[in-house]
């Protein structure tokens, strides 16, 4: 088999190409965004053996034709992925997401021998806030107001102004994303639903929800908040908890995602399908910072300022019985087990400035997406 994987240089991509078939060709291609790749502007010695790699951001990706000759399966992880970042550098995120799947597809199109499967990592954030219930209706909210945050509410609210309760992500549930990068994430799967659809290429989207573990950029304050806690906790920093700490999210261990992704690059009948990858379990904010904190045995100095950030969902996790439907049982690496061998790899790593963070946080502040509830 031949695979191409956009975005194969990343996080998700260096798991992957390692446990892809070993008797596989793999191309990859990668922009090696400097956000992203912060202390090396060039593919990795292990990457390198692995698979030919080409730095060319998949806009441009036309230029590279012959190299994509022949592919069977095309797994497209390519993407902007900073929910906060996406609201202020909305034509960036449009541009590389939305513009850079058509030019995918538009090189897909003019290939002699066309992929049999093409594999999407989207993102739970197409959701929104997701499906709530009062017990007897469900809701699809059209997301938190600005005035009940400005209040301090911080949970989704009926038109009464009575707390819902919050449902599990289901397939089935209606897309309304509430950020610029969940839109961006929507357009993508509508793009290549369309696309494959007619062309009569299986189509799988996975829909990840927060993925965590070794090898995720430090250096990027725009994505993973694990390992922004962990860096404060570890360093002996105050952390800055936003709302009430009572968020909570699904925080998949990136080797079970990559399982999944391999499950599906290499499963032999047609799948066609939209499935949830997450743990099923929701733990909030302050649960995270507290296992982070015992694992490495140090005492955390966190402050729940009331800050939040515009666009933010409140809850997420995941339903992953489609995902078991196909596959049989899902039995997800344990949250702590994952936090600790992220820890063993984090202490080999140069930690992020806080200069770097607070960079992120005074541009959140300036563009008016980091607020603070009223008094």
């Amino acid at each position: 088999m031949k695979f191409l994987v956009t975005g194969g240089a990343g996080f998700i991509g260096k798991w992957l190409i390692e446990k892809l078939p070993a008797n596989a060709e793999v191309v990859v291609i990668d922009s090696l965004d400097a956000q992203v790749h912060r202390t090396s502007q060039d593919f990795s010695p292990e990457l390198k053996a692995r698979a030919k790699c080409i730095q060319v951001d998949v806009q441009d990706i036309e230029r590279h034709r012959e190299a994509v000759e022949g592919t069977d399966v095309v797994i497209h992880l390519a993407s902007q992925t900073g929910t906060g970042q996406s609201m202020y550098e909305i034509s960036r995120y449009v541009q590389h997401n939305a513009n850079g799947t058509a030019r995918l597809l538009e090189l897909i199109s003019s290939l002699e021998q066309k992929p049999q499967r093409i594999i999407l990592s989207s993102s739970r954030a197409v959701y929104g806030d997701g499906a709530y219930t009062d017990g007897n209706r469900v809701y699809y909210p059209k997301g938190r107001r600005l005035e009940d945050l400005q209040k301090g509410i911080w949970e989704v609210c009926s038109e009464n102004g009575e707390p819902l309760k919050p449902l599990p992500m289901e397939e089935s549930h209606l897309p309304k994303p509430t950020s610029v990068y969940g839109l961006t994430k929507l357009w993508q799967e509508q793009l290549l639903q369309n696309y494959c659809e007619n062309q009569g290429i299986d189509l799988v989207t996975l829909r990840f929800q927060n993925v965590y573990g070794p090898k995720q950029e430090l250096g990027n304050p725009y994505t993973g908040i694990i390992g922004i806690f962990t860096n404060a906790i570890v360093q002996g920093n105050s952390l800055e908890v936003f709302e009430d700490g009572q968020m909570t999210r699904d925080f998949v261990f990136v080797e079970d995602v990559v399982d999944a992704v391999v499950r599906c690059a290499t499963h032999q009948e047609t799948l066609s399908a939209v499935i949830n990858v997450g743990t099923g379990q929701a733990v909030t904010l302050l649960d995270v910072i507290h296992a982070i904190a015992e694992l490495v045995d140090k005492s955390v100095n966190y402050t729940i300022s009331g800050r939040f950030r515009v666009g933010d969902i409140r809850h997420a996790v995941a339903d992953m019985s489609a995902y078991e439907r196909l596959f049989g049982s899902w039995k997800p690496t344990p949250l702590k087990a994952g936090l600790a061998q992220y820890l063993e790899w984090y202490l080999g790593q140069k930690p992020l400035s806080p200069a770097v963070l607070q960079a992120s946080l005074k541009e959140m502040e300036r563009t008016g997406l980091l607020l603070t509830k009223q008094s």
